[in-house]
């Protein structure tokens, strides 16, 4: 019997490691068996998402199966650990078996043996770099203390076999809830993986993008929380600003490069609309890993403190309204901020310019076009629509050049207000101003836009031959302004600074007939304020007007023709 006893030992502790490299994916057929529709579950990278969807779901689960996520996202009970150099994080590994920790090496790769000891010790030097850059040098709030849950005071880290395309996952337990209300916080825990044999970027590097990433995870739902009144509670946040970390953290590793095209090139539906950039479907891959050049911008525009100033503000307002608040201390807004971002992302791939636009944008997939249209007569024209903050871009080929019209709902309130409705929009280019075309472009065409409300409404025209801004913005466009079929008038401020202006619409005899204060926009160094006709169509008349513009550094006048 006694000779038994340590093969029955074996065996358990197999079995037990087995269950729990299973352990993800036990939780996605939770999750496949309650979604109301057969859908394939095509997470993978981060565990984190999976975690957080069924947690706050768990009141949907029968008590059974309540029991059964609860054991999945528990602490696994490893042989042992051992603390990182600088004694913040406990290393849980075992010493035999599935979970084994092991570096691997040579071509092709393959495990090291007895590598065991050099796999932990790495594991927790990496770790404490990134305490080390997130919460020393990045000022991000340090993960709150599990009073010893994990065996000790300092944050816990498993090491556990996962699943082929699994790096890890940050998870936590109901009974650790720090805080609850409009935002849940919770102490955590982190699993990685033992090896990175499998994953897409393997061995240590693999272990660095993971602890970069979970870690801030954990900073995250321990310090800042996770909101409960906004859809999705923010959550394609959470996982684009740990990718964004990632990069911060290693820079030369560039995992993220994998998952760029889901957002440059099919981040749309069936029909071919752009999802909301608020989305968060991990069923479908769209978590929030694929956007993460949306941090990449705030950080190249206004500074790598813009992110950790955003989570602060997350502490009593949901993501987009404290980046609104956040970008507006800056003297900027998150409408104008997602626009221009918008028009970053079409400079990626062969039209990258790393000087003015993302520093690895070569490295970066080309936009795809949700729609391209041929300019074969007079005019042609694009009918759509689009979600609340969502981003669509459309190819029109012309003679001798393409032109990439980049078009963004900037409504923001709408994403959190009703983000599943959608805005109709029509694009018309055409050869004269005859065909509701009435914007003039640098190459001879004209391009009209009609969407409502136009305040919630910023394009861009890129011609593919030259690759610059074709809009036109030496003189007021549309020029003749047809009150009844252009909705802003386009005003140039070459040389002044963001801030307000005032616009003055006179008739030839001097009779002010209107004026109004609009800020003043700038797009690829041309600055611009962008004025709603219907501001001030029922105080104007057919005939030629004066335009006065006065910014803070400069004034502009002209004369123009209206048509009512």
């Amino acid at each position: 019997m006694n000779r038994l006893l340590p093969i029955v030992l074996v065996i358990l502790m197999t079995a037990g490691a087995a269950a729990q490299q299973r352990s993800l994916e036990s939780l996605r057929e939770i999750l496949r068996g309650n979604e109301r529709e057969k859908v394939e579950d095509s997470d993978g990278k981060c565990g984190t998402p999976l975690v957080f969807d069924a947690m706050r779901r768990m009141q949907e689960f029968p008590e059974n199966v309540r029991l059964s996520v609860r054991q999945i996202v528990s602490r696994p009970a490893l042989h042992t650990s051992r603390l990182s150099p600088s004694g913040r994080f406990r290393i849980h590994h075992d010493t035999s078996g599935v979970n084994l920790p092991q570096m691997i090496g040579g071509e092709p790769l393959n495990p090291i043996a007895n590598s065991r000891d050099e796999y932990v010790d790495s594991v927790g030097a990496i770790f404490d770099h990134c305490w080390d850059m997130e919460v020393g040098l990045m000022g991000f709030r340090p993960p709150p203390p599990d009073a010893g849950i994990g065996g000790g005071t300092e944050y816990d880290v498993y090491i556990v076999s996962q699943a082929v395309t699994d790096f890890g996952f940050t998870s936590w337990e109901g009974e650790t809830q720090l805080e609850s209300g409009a935002r849940d916080r919770f102490v955590t825990f982190i699993e990685i993986d033992n090896d990175y044999f499998s994953q897409r970027t393997k061995g240590l590097d693999g272990v660095r993008v993971t602890a970069a990433h979970e870690f801030h995870h954990a900073l995250q739902i321990g310090s800042y929380g996770i909101w409960n009144t906004v859809p999705n509670s923010d959550f394609y946040f959470y996982e684009l600003t740990s990718v964004w970390m990632e990069e911060e953290v290693y820079d030369d590793v560039n995992d993220y490069y994998f998952d760029l095209a889901l957002f440059l090139q099919t981040f749309k539906e069936a029909s071919g609309r752009s999802r909301p950039f608020t989305t968060f479907d991990r069923t479908t891959g769209y978590a929030g890993y694929e956007r993460s050049i949306w941090n990449q911008y705030l950080e190249r525009r206004f500074g790598r403190d813009i992110i950790r100033e955003i989570w602060e503000g997350m502490l009593s307002l949901p993501a987009l309204n404290s980046m609104d608040r956040v970008l507006g201390n800056r003297g900027s807004s998150l409408k104008a901020a997602f626009a221009e971002f918008s028009s970053w992302n079409i400079f990626t791939g062969p039209r990258a310019d790393s000087l003015r636009y993302y520093p690895e944008g070569a490295s970066f997939p080309s936009i795809q076009p949700n729609v391209t249209v041929t300019l074969n007569g007079a005019s042609t024209f694009v009918q759509g629509e689009a979600y609340p903050l969502s981003a669509q871009y459309y190819a029109f080929v012309a003679s001798g050049d393409t032109i990439i019209a980049g078009v963004s709902n900037v409504n923001h309130e709408g994403a959190y207000g009703s983000p599943g409705e959608r805005a109709a929009l029509r694009l018309t280019l055409a050869q004269s101003v005859e065909a509701r075309a009435l914007q003039k472009l640098a190459n001879g065409l004209t391009m009209g836009f009609d969407a409502e409300p136009i305040e919630d409404w910023r394009t861009l025209y890129i011609g593919s031959a030259s690759e610059s801004n074709l809009i036109l913005r030496t003189l007021p466009s549309p020029n003749p302004l047809k009150v009844q079929e252009a909705t802003t008038l386009v005003l140039p401020a070459e040389g002044s600074l963001p801030g307000p202006a005032r616009v003055f619409l006179l008739t030839t005899t001097f009779d002010l007939v209107f004026s109004g204060s609009y800020p003043i926009s700038d797009l690829f160094g041309k600055q611009f304020v962008s004025v709603p006709t219907r501001d001030f169509a029922g105080n104007v008349s057919t005939g030629i007007h004066f335009v006065f513009l006065k910014t803070g550094q400069r004034e502009y006048r002209w004369k123009m023709a209206i048509i009512r």
